[in-house]
């Protein structure tokens, strides 16, 4: 399946209880990827925003930095998170990421069963 540009659905609102609403592109739905993945979106925090602190118990989620840069908030400390590196998280694990450049930041968020 090839979903065009143009045909991503998008919706604004904060994540895992962060700062600012948030734009999710969604990518795919839950039913397309067979109950597999919960999320497949590209998100685009702003300057100031966040994704707030949040665990993932029985799922792995994996962000995958397409522009801009983030500082990823992990149980390790505050590392930067820059364009083209990839993040995974999961059992349990409390992670959350925050833009705290002059420019937008877009990640690729997949979150797996």
């Amino acid at each position: 399946m090839i979903r065009r540009k143009d045909e991503f659905n998008l919706e604004k609102r904060p994540v895992g209880g962060g700062i600012g609403d948030l734009a999710l592109r969604h990518k795919f739905t839950q039913e397309e990827m067979f109950g597999k993945c919960r999320l497949c979106a590209e998100i685009t925090l702003e300057p100031g925003q966040t994704i707030g602190e949040h665990p993932h118990e029985v799922e792995f989620e994996f962000y995958y930095l397409l522009s801009g840069e983030l500082v990823s908030v992990a149980e390790g400390g505050e590392q930067p998170f820059r364009q083209g590196d990839m993040m995974l998280t999961g059992g349990g694990a409390r992670h959350a990421v925050r833009n705290d450049s002059n420019a937008p930041a877009t990640i690729l968020a997949i979150i797996v069963n």
